[in-house]
């Protein structure tokens, strides 16, 4: 009966003759209540790190990848790779200013209106003419100076750093232009660009002007060799024919790279650049 009920006869009293285990015995066994367990003993819990001044704290782990990897390994490519240099000069505005606004004025409302980058991208392709060595990429222990003048618009439309190109944009006018930029910004938005738009440029352009920025230090898109910054065009007072005048500038701020192309060069290129923008009716 003990081993129907696994009952463990040594903890089980006898009352019988001699201290043997009667039926009795066992039946007053199954009627006494189970004996409690002990409770497991709690785990204790490391206590949480205090914070103090000392304390670096996490608050969001971001992935290196997609388009930010792009962005990280072609940054850190272009500086391990290139000496680069950054010439800053600021120029007049004024008559870049009155040139676009004498043209948008004239245009039907349903026309594309000229932007500045538009129109600075005519000046820095036909400025690359006349010095194509700021038109050229290093190969191996070539230089290659290129015929074709892709340049590249530098945008973020909330998806990250990406370069969309304008191909031979030293023969298209700066309303044409200004209709593939406007195209080209679109599809950034809608994330359509392809491939071909995204590649094969031989200079780029990169404005912060619309974050108050005047100089700064761009970095060389590689694999090329050259970037113009663009600053704020802003109202200073400047000294001009002997005269304290105030007048829209812009700050113009050209990084290349040092080992193919001379401080002399870039800075004629930014010259011929400075005097297309303050007299935009040379490029036409």
């Amino acid at each position: 009966m003990a081993k129907e009920h696994d009952l463990d006869l040594a903890k089980i009293p006898g009352t019988g003759p001699g201290g043997r285990i009667v039926e009795a015995d066992i039946q007053q066994a199954l009627a006494a209540p189970a004996p409690a367990q002990a409770a497991p003993a709690p785990t204790s819990k490391a206590p949480a790190p205090e914070e103090s001044e000392f304390t670096l704290t996490v608050v969001e782990e971001i992935p290196i990848q997609g388009i930010r990897k792009v962005i990280f390994q072609n940054m850190h490519l272009s500086l391990n790779t290139q000496a680069q240099l950054t010439l800053q000069t600021e120029v007049s505005a004024k008559g870049m200013q009155d040139f676009r606004n004498r043209i948008n004025n004239i245009l039907d409302p349903d026309e594309t209106k000229i932007s500045y980058n538009a129109i600075i991208i005519k000046a820095v392709a036909l400025a690359l003419r006349q010095h194509p060595r700021v038109n050229s990429s290093v190969d191996g222990e070539m230089i290659k100076v290129w015929k074709q003048i892709h340049v590249g618009a530098a945008m973020d439309v909330g998806k990250g750093l990406i370069v969309p190109k304008i191909r031979n944009a030293d023969t298209k006018s700066i309303m044409t232009i200004a209709k593939e930029m406007g195209q080209l910004v679109d599809k950034a938005k809608q994330n359509t660009l392809s491939l071909d738009e995204l590649q094969g440029g031989t200079f780029t352009i990169t404005n912060l002007g619309a974050w108050g920025i005047d100089h700064f230090t761009p970095i060389v898109n590689f694999p090329e060799s050259a970037i113009l910054g663009l600053g704020r065009i802003v109202e200073k007072p400047w000294v001009k024919n002997s005269e304290v005048v105030v007048e829209p500038r812009i700050a113009l701020s050209l990084t290349f790279d040092h080992r193919i192309i001379d401080g002399a060069p870039g800075a004629m290129f930014l010259k011929t650049l400075t005097r297309m923008i303050e007299e935009p009716l040379l490029m036409l």
